[in-house]
């Protein structure tokens, strides 16, 4: 159609238009210039603004342990004290100032003394220990010490005696001399069940010398250990 006006329900599309129909290309992202700061392009997740720094995560530190005490240090305790032993009569040293009991009548004896100012007792004496029966005898210079189970004969040792068959009436005698040696004999008529002296068997009627430590023996179950003491301060003798 040339010239004039177009027909109704037709209409001119301006030339600076696109075409319909035309393909849409994609949208140009617009230039680092043009954006408004801190804003980010639609697409696309959003990212942080410049100025907002991220720390690092540093190593895990956890609760510090708990520091236990340490147990208090107590002193060692202190041994108990022991009391000092007591001497034996007779175990005193020259020049002791301490006082030893007589072995007769218990009156105390200086070390200077060498009789005892009571009874008269010199300090040279025999010890014999029995165990069965329990017994124990002290005897000094002079008359013998008899052992046996008549009372007569033998009245310091008859009652401990009595219920001893194997014991003889008269079994054996202990002399001690003022040097200080002490010596053992069986009667003349001996004994039933004999007398020992470590072990060996005594000859009736004749004197066998005692020595300190030695074992008396009567018949065969009566077992008596000897002790001598010497007439002055200091070890036994014998």
């Amino acid at each position: 159609m040339s010239g004039g006006a177009a027909p109704a329900g037709w209409w001119r599309e301006d030339d600076d238009e696109e075409e319909e129909g035309a393909e849409e290309g994609p949208v140009p992202e617009e230039a680092p210039s043009e954006r408004e700061p801190g804003r980010e392009p639609d697409s696309g997740p959003p990212s942080r603004p410049r100025w907002q720094s991220i720390e690092e995560p540093g190593p895990a530190v956890g609760p510090e342990p708990a520091v236990r005490p340490e147990p208090p240090v107590r002193p060692d305790p202190e041994p108990p004290l022991r009391p000092d032993p007591v001497p034996p009569p007779g175990a005193g040293r020259a020049g002791s100032s301490v006082s030893e009991p007589c072995w007769s009548c218990g009156a105390a004896m200086a070390p200077r003394d060498s009789r005892c100012p009571s009874c008269d007792s010199t300090r040279t004496h025999v010890l014999l220990i029995c165990g069965d029966p329990c017994l124990e005898l002290r005897h000094g210079p002079g008359p013998p010490l008899t052992l046996g189970r008549h009372p007569d004969w033998a009245p310091r040792t008859a009652a401990f005696f009595a219920d001893r068959p194997k014991i003889s009436r008269r079994h054996a005698s202990i002399t001690v001399e003022p040097d200080g040696t002490a010596w053992v004999e069986e009667p003349p008529a001996g004994s039933h069940n004999g007398t020992f002296l470590n072990n060996a068997r005594l000859a009736p009627g004749i004197r066998t010398p005692l020595r300190d430590g030695d074992q008396l023996r009567l018949g065969l179950r009566v077992s008596i250990a000897v002790r001598l003491y010497g007439p002055g301060p200091g070890p036994s003798v014998g």
